[in-house]
């Protein structure tokens, strides 16, 4: 049976919080007791990346779930890359600009040089392949595709839904959009919910008569915009627990996420698991991680996110029934064969 050390620090939140919770659920199905986990409740600091580091414990693998491969632990190492902001394109350092922090750009070579010591490299989407083999063209045959893994919520729930929001249509109330994004300075959310609020007042107008609000996870002073964070029609609820999110996707008309810096994307798989419609921007990297549930527009413009919206209402959609982020598999692949015996 193979000794593993998996490292989990810096998964306190986001979608790191979630990939975590996954990899308990997994553990709790599975018997590994040549596995150890470590790095709870670290923060990702370079002292940590130095003590993390056991050499003379003679591990035959590592695997580090948190963007830098461990360089000296384990005869074979495994990484798992789904940082998007440690490999932008130039266009993007120029658009973000002092939106990315100094410590970010100062990380990016220490991620950079820690891959190439890995020998299987993870990423959550064929966008974030992209990204990293533009930084490491001779990766190609070590760079593995697998999308994170998602547990679509009980059935009840998911039915529980659907009355709810046949409920909603016959009585002609409010049309709750949910927009669950973590918010900082890099996302650009004052332009993106200005955009969005915009399509609101579309849809409140003739011929529609839509009477509906956003609801962010988030605080007001996180915007920049103060005539964005106190809009009338923006619901601001502050950061959730997963679990609570969930719960708030499942009972919402829609999932807004007009993110686009992104290497996954848990709220477009999430809404894809529970049959909720996904308003994004209709990018390759959208569609494959929404697929169906993805209601798209061109551009961040309010008329066209205004139609997207209306038509989020009007679609039929239902669970995704093959589970493409299955966390059994997905779990299987990253720790490798031999580690449960």
């Amino acid at each position: 049976m193979m000794k593993i050390l998996v490292d989990c620090a810096g998964a306190r939140i986001g979608g790191a919080k979630r990939l975590l919770n996954e990899f308990d659920l997994y553990l709790q199905d599975r018997r590994l007791p040549e596995l150890r986990v470590t790095g709870r409740d670290r923060v990702l600091t370079a002292p940590w990346l130095l003590r993390r580091e056991r050499p003379g414990d003679r591990y035959d693998r590592s695997l580090a779930l948190n963007n830098v491969s461990f360089a000296l632990t384990g005869r074979e190492r495994r990484v798992l890359i789904h940082g998007p902001q440690h490999f932008l394109r130039m266009d993007e350092v120029r658009t973000l600009g002092l939106r990315i922090g100094p410590a970010v750009h100062a990380q990016a070579p220490v991620v950079w040089a820690a891959m190439r010591r890995a020998d299987h490299i993870f990423v959550p989407s064929t966008s974030m392949a992209e990204r990293v083999l533009r930084i490491m063209p001779a990766a190609r045959d070590r760079v593995v595709v697998a999308f994170n893994p998602v547990t679509p919520p009980d059935p009840h729930l998911l039915r529980v839904r659907s009355d709810e929001r046949r409920e909603r249509d016959a009585g002609a109330g409010t049309v709750d959009f949910l927009c669950p994004i973590i918010i900082t300075p890099h996302k650009l959310m004052a332009r993106r919910l200005r955009a969005g609020l915009g399509a609101l007042d579309i849809l409140a107008g003739p011929p529609h008569h839509i009477d509906a609000t956003i609801t962010v996870t988030g605080r007001a002073d996180l915007i920049e915009d103060p005539a964005v964070a106190h809009h009338p029609r923006l619901r601001l609820v502050r950061e959730h627990p997963a679990t609570t999110v969930i719960d708030m996707m499942i009972r919402c008309d829609a999932i807004f996420f007009p993110a686009e810096l992104e290497s996954f994307g848990y709220p477009m798989a999430e809404g894809r698991m529970m049959g909720v419609p996904v308003v994004a921007l209709d990018s390759a990297h959208n569609r494959e991680i929404a697929g169906p549930a993805l209601v798209g527009y061109e551009r961040e413009a309010t008329e066209e996110i205004a139609a997207a919206l209306h038509a989020a209402l009007e679609v039929d959609l239902k669970p995704d029934q093959d589970n493409p982020f299955d966390r059994g598999p997905y779990f299987d692949l990253l720790l490798g064969e031999g580690a449960a015996g």
